[in-house]
């Protein structure tokens, strides 16, 4: 035993420097297959995200950092082997800087590796510094306002938005809050035929109405809860009306045009259920004067009831609204005296028209197309005896004939010419018929 033992070692020490050398060949050959087949590259990795430790150090300042634009991401080149290279990503590293060391505008940047990191000769960040810009801290609170996006379904409206907060505090860089103009929501109703809620992003809006990036920004609140009621339309006619008298002479034909006769309108059910049209009161159209046609703009939505809305938006709800007014025509007609009655007859006396006329003639107003059917039959009038002694200058009635005014009813669309009807009344004593009437009265 002991003489094998002594052969092999015998065997193993013989030619030994032979040996040695050539296992430290063997190495050397399989070190350079190995940096040939996996060598240690450089390899450039983009876009690397720049995140903030301790950025407080300002807020508790009354301050404000801004990372420049080119300082928000980062690009490093990292050196290993190239099988460690092709297993790495953007992803696999950190890219940070810390705000206690924020010196003269500059900030250090670190970035390390997430994974095989004991496996990576070396990361160099293409820029060293992240620029930052400090400012004083900006507060400001913005009502917060909503926009409807898109279209229910046909025969279907937006009806009432509520909000449930309507207001949000943004605190930031003064010079960036300054250039906040609005804060709203946007809720798309696209389609839509029932009420519906919905979470929705709180968007802030400079002057220019482009969206402000809120990255650096700090929000009481970034979304809202916003519900929608969503109606159904329902199309109703529009009624005009108005008040007043045209000047003498003038008259309002009755015909009303407007650019808008139906409006459509969306709203409670109950109140639609009941609305059939949307009255515009008589005072906003006054002819009181008018020697021609009136002509009024009126916004037909400030007369619409509660719980119900135009249903598009885009509709337009003011309307042109004309009244007619013409000229009106004279026409001479012959009134029945049967159509005339005596009222106040003095006591003891019996009076009536003189000169046995069966018939009075007066002018009227009117249009032409009412005018066309008046006949004098269709107009009734009377003689007061108190105003004949008045205009007369009577202190005791005696027999004779006088002067007397004739005020006339007309029926609808005819009016007094302005030109007053005189006759002249027979007054006798008692009830006699047989007195003859005296020609001139000189009382």
């Amino acid at each position: 035993m002991k003489k094998r033992i002594s052969g092999f070692f015998a065997k193993m020490t013989k030619n030994f420097w032979l040996k040695l050398l050539a296992l430290v060949l063997a190495v050397m050959i399989w070190l350079v297959v190995v940096s040939i087949d996996n060598p240690v590259k450089d390899q450039n990795f983009t876009q690397i995200p720049v995140s903030v430790l301790n950025g407080e150090v300002f807020e508790s300042a009354g301050e404000a950092y801004e990372l420049a634009e080119t300082s928000k991401y980062v690009t490093v080149t990292v050196r290993a082997e190239r099988m460690v290279l092709s297993q790495l990503s953007r992803d696999d590293f950190t890219a940070t800087i810390d705000m206690n060391n924020y010196s003269n505008g500059r900030v250090p940047i670190n970035v390390k590796a997430n994974r095989l990191a004991d496996r990576i000769v070396s990361i160099t960040p293409r820029t060293a510094y992240a620029s930052v810009h400090v400012e004083e801290l900006g507060t400001k609170q913005f009502s917060i306002d909503y926009e409807i996006t898109g279209t229910p379904a046909d025969g279907y409206s937006v009806g009432s938005v509520n909000l449930a907060n309507n207001v949000v505090r943004v605190q930031g860089p003064e010079s960036l809050v300054d250039t906040i103009d609005r804060a709203i929501v946007r809720v798309s109703a696209q389609g839509m035929t029932r009420d519906m809620r919905t979470e929705a992003p709180i968007i802030f809006i400079d002057r220019n109405g482009e969206e402000v990036d809120t990255t650096n920004l700090e929000l009481s609140r970034s979304t809202i809860s916003v519900s929608v009621e969503i109606w159904e339309d329902k199309e109703v006619s529009v009624a005009y009306s108005y008040t007043g008298t045209p000047a003498e002479g003038f008259a309002a034909t009755g015909k009303i045009t407007s650019t808008i006769n139906t409006i459509t309108v969306g709203g409670d059910p109950e109140v639609l259920s009941t609305l059939a049209s949307v009255n515009i009161p008589s005072s906003e159209i006054d002819i009181t004067g008018a020697t021609e046609n009136v002509m009024k703009t009126i916004d037909i939505s400030a007369y619409l009831p509660a719980g119900v809305n135009i249903a598009n938006k885009q509709d337009e709800t003011v309307a042109s609204v004309t009244v007619e007014i013409v000229a009106m025509s004279l026409l001479n007609v012959e009134v029945p005296a049967s159509n005339i009655t005596i009222v106040n007859e003095p006591e003891g006396y019996t009076v009536h028209i003189g000169g046995g006329a069966t018939s009075v003639v007066t002018s009227v107003r009117g249009l032409p197309e009412i005018l066309a059917s008046v006949n004098g039959t269709m107009l009734t009038g009377h003689i007061d005896m108190e105003d004949v002694k008045i205009k007369n200058n009577i202190d005791e009635w005696t027999p004779g004939l006088y002067d007397a005014e004739v005020t006339f009813a007309y029926p609808e669309g005819v009016y007094s010419s302005g030109v007053t009807t005189m006759v002249k009344v027979f007054v006798q004593s008692g009830t006699a018929t047989d007195i003859s009437e005296p020609t001139e009265n000189d009382n």
